[in-house]
């Protein structure tokens, strides 16, 4: 069997790396999958509490206010809310 061909927009960085989600003066440690310019795939360490909206806490300093748009379980897809 083939691999399914990559339909995304935009090419997405692999990585596992610790990261921070900012919601309604709650603060949790999320860890980064992959990254692209348009948003990130977290693991949610405590996935009941994911907000809808978040400010992500990305590797390098990166700040970026995110939405998420999918939830399977303790992995979430986030898009940021305005170009970097």
């Amino acid at each position: 069997m083939g691999r399914t061909p990559e339909l995304r927009r935009v090419a997405r960085t692999r990585m596992i790396c610790g990261g921070r989600m900012v919601a309604e003066e709650r603060s949790q440690a999320c860890v980064v999958l992959d990254l692209s310019a348009t948003g990130a795939r977290i693991h949610l360490l405590h996935p009941e509490a994911a907000p809808s909206t978040a400010v992500l806490h990305l590797p390098g300093g990166v700040v970026r206010k995110a939405a998420r748009r999918w939830q399977r379980d303790d992995i979430a897809g986030y898009e940021f809310c305005e170009p970097a």
